[in-house]
């Protein structure tokens, strides 16, 4: 369980972050929010026993077991959810299993792995988002938001309308705020968040980003920015991808 949290939450262990001052993760008498309220709760389902006298899988290590095992195999929500009943019924008294898939899902939702559905184009020409999130077709291509029904007779059109309708094509954007922002739940790796400035020497020698000339540069150039040591600066990588045809 100590390794899923760590690749979840980027680095460091969960008693980091439990026991940080008085054993509920929060720092100092700051009152946390709710982000920061589901976050502690995961870390407390992560040390649950899953019934009493289990040592092998925790609450959480169980569920997200199972999650991996649903991808992998395509069991749909509802065989999930059949599934996690007839585990209730079966075990022994005092589980600590969710009842159906919509409450194990929101229990590790804590663990930063939700994402957004943006609808697309089937041809890549644009996103169904902002001014064109009601949109039925694609402004490029003129192709159709939807799966297109096969039914053409009248009964089967009139069925059609009350049927949900399917995207073509869906993008899942993970959101990066909500990672930035947990690095900073724990005082331990908020200081490393901070190192550039509070802890790194500085002695003229290249050892971290901080010390190249691009980092100075920026530094002179958005000085409101630098007074705050707790801003991130994200550098983008292509890795040899070129995003513009004619370079």
């Amino acid at each position: 369980m100590q390794g899923i949290l760590h690749d979840g939450i980027c680095f460091g262990r969960v008693e980091n972050y439990i026991d940080d001052n008085d054993g509920d993760g929060v720092p100092g008498d700051e009152e946390p929010n709710n982000d920061a309220k589901c976050f502690y709760e995961l870390l407390k389902n992560a040390e649950k026993e899953l019934y009493p006298g289990c040592k092998k899988y925790s609450q959480l290590s169980s569920i997200i077991r199972l999650f991996h095992i649903k991808c992998l195999n395509r069991v749909s929500n509802k065989g999930f959810t059949d599934l996690l009943k007839f585990i209730k019924d079966a075990f022994l008294v005092g589980e600590t299993f969710p009842k159906s898939y919509y409450e194990a899902k929101k229990m590790i939702g804590g663990l930063g792995l939700s994402y957004n559905k943006i609808h697309a184009c089937p041809n890549d020409c644009m996103l169904y988002r902002k001014e064109y999130e009601n949109d039925t077709k694609c402004h490029v291509c003129k192709t159709s938001r939807y799966l297109e029904d096969k039914d053409s007779d009248a009964v089967g059109e009139a069925l059609s309308k009350k049927k949900k309708k399917v995207p073509a094509k869906v993008l899942r954007h993970f959101p990066l705020i909500p990672q930035l922002q947990r690095l900073f739940m724990s005082s331990k790796t908020a200081s490393f968040m901070r190192w550039h400035k509070e802890g790194r020497t500085e002695d003229g020698y290249m050892i971290h980003p901080a010390d190249s000339p691009t980092w100075k540069t920026f530094d002179f150039r958005n000085r409101d920015f630098v007074e705050e040591t707790r801003n991130i600066r994200l550098g983008l990588t292509s890795d040899g991808f070129n995003p513009f045809i004619c370079v």
